[in-house]
């Protein structure tokens, strides 16, 4: 997966946004007080990397200490 790719995104100030953001990339996300960038950064895309992040410590884990 070289990409995050949300769809539909809905939170607070985001309506229906749909977006495509290249990983292992600096990607900066800009506009107007109120337009939902805290929104999308913390809460959506964050949410999203830390659900991958443990997944992937979960198959480590699981496969380190499988004997």
């Amino acid at each position: 997966m070289k990409q995050i790719t949300l769809s539909n995104a809905r939170q607070n100030n985001l309506k229906h946004i749909s977006i495509a953001i290249p990983k292992n990339k600096i990607v900066v996300f800009t506009g107007v007080s109120g337009s939902g960038k805290s929104s999308l950064v913390f809460e959506t895309i964050g949410a999203e990397a830390q659900r991958q992040f443990n997944e992937t410590q979960e198959a480590f884990l699981g496969t380190a200490f499988s004997i």
